[in-house]
């Protein structure tokens, strides 16, 4: 289970599950987010620019999942999963308060629940 050190604007600091420290960077998540849509969607290269100027996307979330999980889009995907353990004690307000945190840094998830 990858635990959450720090959220600021720029990403998230956390331990990972072999105890490395890991980095999720906002603004690169963000880049994939509209490559992704670039691709997925073939946009025009005006497009994608007015798309930069708008979309805060960093990430997907469900919190109806079982885990409950907030996924990055880094290369690969960077899952945070929350379930109810010591560091976790309550998973849903875990969960909340990280999407909460993600977006007092000026950034969003999709939901998918």
């Amino acid at each position: 289970m990858k635990i959450i050190k720090s959220v600021t604007s720029e990403g998230i600091s956390y331990i990972d599950d072999s105890g490395s420290q890991g980095y999720v960077d906002f603004k690169q998540c963000n880049e994939n987010w509209i490559q992704y849509r670039k691709r997925s969607e073939n946009l025009s290269e005006e497009r994608v620019i007015e798309l930069r100027k708008r979309s805060k996307c960093v990430g997907q979330r469900d919190i109806c999942a079982r885990p409950r999980f907030i996924e990055f889009f880094t290369k690969p995907f960077t899952r945070f999963e929350f379930i109810e353990c010591d560091e976790y004690p309550d998973a849903e307000k875990a969960f909340c308060k990280l999407r909460n945190d993600i977006i007092s840094a000026g950034w969003i998830t999709l939901d998918l629940s």
